[in-house]
């Protein structure tokens, strides 16, 4: 778009398609140009107007200065609206600074029963394996967190996940009783990744406890007092307890 100044032009306005100019109105020419140009030149466009607008109130156009602004912006500008995703960050979370240690490892109970996945109940079980049935165990991933009020002696917060899968343990609430829960959690995946700051819930973080070679102990953060568990028998689901529970075994092995 390109205009000047000339206030020996009549008023008169051609379609566009059969002249190159239109004449708006005495003292103004517009000029329409078929070429791209660019938004640096519409904006001297539109500064250019506004001056007009404040200097010179034309007369004798059906048009005022606003409405004539108003329809070549309606035809120059697309507009385009962003959504911002604001993550929620709820009573249950806690931002923790990741340590960049994560650790591939197995787990097994005292007992050295092993952590099977059980992908159609979507829980973890407790079995000894043998010989070849040993490729059925899951690994898990550690991933290590601090966070400002961290004290060693309340143990090392952790994230669990199952190695090459987006599962990850969770304690949560059922009938007011703490539960174990295998939950996908992509984004927490990728944040972990990232190794940054992340408001993670206390659902999804567990305070390990014990010295991390037979007696490691995996308790809620959210729920505490409360502790991942494997029953005396076999095939038995992997259950949060109370380490009061006889019938449960807390204790386990990392390597």
């Amino acid at each position: 778009l390109e205009f000047e100044m000339d206030s020996q032009s009549p008023l008169k306005c051609a379609a566009v398609m059969n002249r190159p100019h239109c004449d708006l109105y005495e003292g103004v020419k517009l000029e329409v140009s078929l070429q791209a140009h660019n938004m640096r030149q519409v904006a001297h466009l539109i500064i250019a107007m506004q001056r007009m607008k404040n200097t010179q109130r034309l007369q004798g156009t059906e048009f005022s200065d606003q409405e004539l602004l108003n329809i070549m912006m309606e035809n120059v500008i697309e507009e385009s609206v962003v959504m911002t995703v604001q993550d929620q960050v709820d009573s249950g979370a806690v931002v923790y600074t990741s340590t960049s240690q994560e650790v591939k490892c197995n787990v097994a109970d005292q007992y050295q029963k092993s952590l099977v996945l059980n992908e159609e109940a979507l829980e973890l079980q407790a079995m000894t394996l043998q010989g070849g049935s040993f490729q059925r165990r899951v690994q898990l991933n550690l991933s290590m967190y601090v966070t400002p009020s961290y004290s060693s002696g309340k143990g090392q917060p952790v994230t669990l996940g199952i190695v090459d899968t987006n599962l990850y343990l969770s304690c949560s609430s059922e009938n007011g009783m703490p539960i174990l829960q295998l939950e996908v959690k992509v984004n927490l995946m990728l944040q972990l990744q990232r190794k940054r700051l992340y408001p993670l819930h206390l659902s999804d973080t567990f305070l390990q406890k014990g010295d991390r070679t037979l007696h490691d102990h995996f308790e809620s953060a959210r729920y505490q007092g409360w502790f991942i568990s494997t029953a005396l028998q076999e095939r038995e689901p992997v259950e949060m307890c109370t380490k009061q529970e006889a019938n449960r075994i807390t204790s386990f092995r990392v390597k």
